[in-house]
């Protein structure tokens, strides 16, 4: 069946009337309801076709279009514009409004075009006539432009078809979302809009953030998905799937007609008793005006959450931590105010029991708000295997405030991935602890960008396996140090300035860590005009005050050096 065309046999099955005309005997009455974007001639080609090139109509010059009947010029096409806008002021729209519609509605323009064209050229008028005042025989003697209105007026759609499609929603879903509206009237939905674009307003604070957020939620979210987190996910999985993707975002309001097809009752919500105070609400509990963006399209359906019912009640679970990093948590994780009060309180106990409590939280929340969405199970899975390496609760508490992240985890994938890589590297088992002790961060590298390429680098500049291993087991932070900005310049200004051999930094790897031009230069040129020799341990390792006493016979450093913290991927 070719263009998707219904079979001339098959309309004989369709019996109804559409005022007094039968659809077997009129099939092309059949269109407005079988589909009322397309124009007849595509649903029924050998039924409907056009018999001349050129025709007039209420003296309107037209001619033969894409559809293979004849179309209007762009005149007549004015004339229906203007038929339209009309309509629009009836249905309550404001004259900027009602321009702004009309001219971003092309295909119901079109559509409503098509019909007319249809009847115009088949003589069906008299067989149409959907409202009894408006008689058939009397519209196919009006001018084209009343034609339009008539048409118009008859799809009964009060408006929102057009508005719908100057907002940027397909067609398509167009039609299912007018169900939702049938009772709004157009002004109000207009107003609504206008509002809910205004709480979405970009603000410099947050380009680039929010599309980079929702990628890591579908990536990275680990808790149960319930209906509100499957539709934020089916969103983001909507968003994703189209030209520009999750991107879009962050740019402008080009996502706004995706999260009204997604969510298409937000339109119902009324701007005074919930949409408002909505958004004062969140500004009260601590979310800059520039970050309701993030909070409301991270997580859509907060936007239907009753306030006293559903959002406060969360948020009373919270009342341990303090307010500001509630308030980092809910920008960053909005889903916290969706979450189960009992799995929030779960987790919560959860932390307590690793000596993780009252100020100790405020850390753990600030870095890692997702950790309140995970199930009890899942967390207690990361607490059972670090127990595996003979960590107590007091030792894992410690860990989960250094690095909650290794908590949002995954056992398998991640956590135990990395701990098989170094094993197989060579690093012995006995030394694990001690590793993952001083450096948990370590669990959380990228395995290809930073720590095999990192490993792989030691070795490179002459270093055995069994040498970084060695140096790996007794300063694990050693694999948290870039390459380029750290490796490099310290092993050049070792080798070339200092000249001392590789073997100096298989003993002492924490020479790493110290800063190259606070501690490490400055060091070395007070030796070196001394002419002192001594090893990297000696020269680093002591305080300021054991150095000065020793290498300068005074009590302190003028100048005392800062050690760097190592750099740690995210």
């Amino acid at each position: 069946m070719q263009g998707g065309a219904i079979p001339v046999a098959s309309l004989g099955f369709f019996e109804s009337r559409v005022a007094g005309c039968s659809f077997s005997t009129n099939p092309a009455l059949f269109y407005h309801h079988l589909h009322p974007i397309l124009p007849p001639s595509r649903i029924f080609p050998v039924l409907v076709r056009p018999r001349s090139t050129r025709f007039q109509s209420a003296r309107v010059q037209f001619s033969v279009g894409e559809y293979g009947h004849s179309w209007p010029g762009e005149p007549a096409m004015e004339e229906a514009r203007e038929a339209i806008m009309e309509i629009l002021r009836e249905y309550g729209a404001s004259e900027d409004d009602t321009a702004r519609i009309a001219s971003n509605s092309p295909q119901y323009l079109d559509m409503i075009v098509g019909n007319v064209l249809e009847l115009d050229e088949h003589s069906l008028w008299s067989s149409w006539g959907p409202d009894a005042e408006e008689g058939g025989e009397d519209i196919a003697s009006r001018t084209f432009r009343e034609k339009v209105r008539c048409m118009a007026k008859s799809k009964r759609d009060g408006g929102l078809l057009p508005f719908l499609e100057s907002i940027g929603v397909r067609n398509s879903s167009a039609m299912l979302i007018a169900r939702y509206l049938v009772s709004e009237k157009l002004p109000d939905l207009i107003d609504k809009v206008k509002f809910v674009k205004e709480m979405l307003s970009s603000s410099s604070e947050n380009i680039s953030v929010v599309g980079k957020n929702a990628r890591r939620m579908m990536m990275h979210l680990s808790i149960f998905a319930d209906d509100d987190i499957q539709e934020t996910l089916a969103f983001f999985e909507k968003m994703e799937s189209r030209n520009g993707g999750l991107s879009m975002l962050d740019q402008g309001d080009t996502y706004f007609a995706h999260l009204i097809e997604s969510f298409p009752k937000l339109l119902l919500l009324s701007i005074e008793n919930h949409l408002k105070p909505l958004a004062d609400f969140l500004l009260l509990v601590g979310v800059p005006m520039a970050s309701i963006r993030s909070v409301l399209l991270l997580y859509p359906p907060i936007i239907f959450y009753d306030i006293e019912n559903d959002i406060k009640s969360r948020l009373d679970v919270l009342k341990k931590v303090r307010k500001a990093s509630v308030d980092v948590a809910i920008r960053s994780w909005p889903h916290i105010l969706g979450c189960s009060t009992h799995r929030m309180n779960s987790i919560v106990v959860q932390f307590g029991q690793l000596g993780v409590y009252a100020r100790r939280l405020v850390p753990v929340i600030t870095s890692s708000p997702q950790l309140l969405l995970r199930r009890p199970d899942e967390f207690l899975q990361v607490v059972s295997f670090l127990k595996l390496f003979g960590f107590d609760d007091i030792t894992i508490g410690r860990i989960l405030c250094r690095c909650p992240e290794i908590f949002a985890a995954n056992v398998d994938d991640t956590l135990q991935r990395k701990v098989n890589i170094l094993t197989d590297f060579g690093i012995s088992r006995k030394f694990l602890p001690r590793v993952i002790r001083k450096y948990p961060e370590l669990l959380l590298l990228d395995v290809n960008t930073s720590l095999l390429p990192r490993m792989r680098y030691l070795m490179d500049i002459g270093l055995s396996k069994e040498e970084v291993s060695s140096m790996v087991s007794r300063f694990s932070p050693l694999l948290g140090y870039s390459i380029e900005a750290v490796f490099k310049p310290k092993l050049e200004f070792l080798q070339t300035i200092m000249q001392k051999p590789l073997k100096e930094i298989v003993e002492y790897p924490r020479y790493f860590s110290y800063s190259l031009d606070k501690k490490i230069k400055p060091r070395f040129w007070v030796l070196k005009s001394r002419n002192i020799a001594c090893s990297l341990k000696d020269m680093l390792g002591k305080n300021n005050e054991e150095f000065a006493e020793e290498y300068m016979g005074i009590g302190r450093l003028l100048v005392p050096p800062a050690p760097v913290p190592p750099e740690v991927d995210q």
